[in-house]
């Protein structure tokens, strides 16, 4: 059985190119994208969860 672990950060949600570069960089993290909240602030930025296996 796969355990998973979960985090929460926050991302540029209205500058794709900076939203791109902050997925891409997470990712490389070994994190997948699984929602980004509909709670962008007055800086532009949203709550984006992630999951990795646990190792």
């Amino acid at each position: 059985m796969k355990l998973w672990e979960y985090d929460s950060r926050r991302i540029h949600a209205v500058h794709m190119p900076q939203q791109m570069s902050d997925l891409e960089r997470i990712g490389n993290e070994g994190w997948e994208l699984i929602l980004i909240k509909d709670d962008i602030d007055d800086e532009g930025t949203a709550t984006a969860i992630f999951k990795r296996e646990k190792k």
